[in-house]
């Protein structure tokens, strides 16, 4: 994955965390070791990102319609297969975590729907 796909899977990955509407200690851990493992390549310290990506996240799951915008935007950066089918499981794990609901059964529908057709 490049800096900007891990970018924008912390950012989807932040936002499932709302899915439910319950933040669980489970799901949070299970979200800081997936963004320790795809490692951090950039100059831009990882701590400050980690605290705007979740005030992103807290802003846009307020609406359906932005958390839609949102997730389009962030999934349009999956670009092959293997970085969609990469993504797409890390994010039904994090959803996982703490047994699965509708609403997050929805959420990752959502995610799948939104990412791009590759040829």
């Amino acid at each position: 994955m490049t800096q900007p796909q891990r970018e924008a899977l912390f950012d989807l990955l932040a936002l499932s965390i709302y899915a439910d509407a319950h933040v669980s200690l489970a799901e949070e851990d299970l979200l800081k070791q997936a963004f320790v493992k795809k490692g951090w390549k950039s100059e831009y310290p990882k701590d400050l990102f980690i605290e705007e990506s979740f005030a992103r996240a807290r802003e846009v799951a307020e609406n359906d319609e932005s958390v839609f915008d949102y997730m389009n935007e962030r999934a349009a950066l999956f670009s092959s297969r293997s970085v969609q089918k990469e993504a797409a499981e890390i994010l039904k794990s994090i959803l996982e975590a703490d047994g699965e609901s509708a609403e997050e059964n929805e959420f990752y529908s959502l995610f799948i729907q939104s990412l791009p057709v590759v040829k």
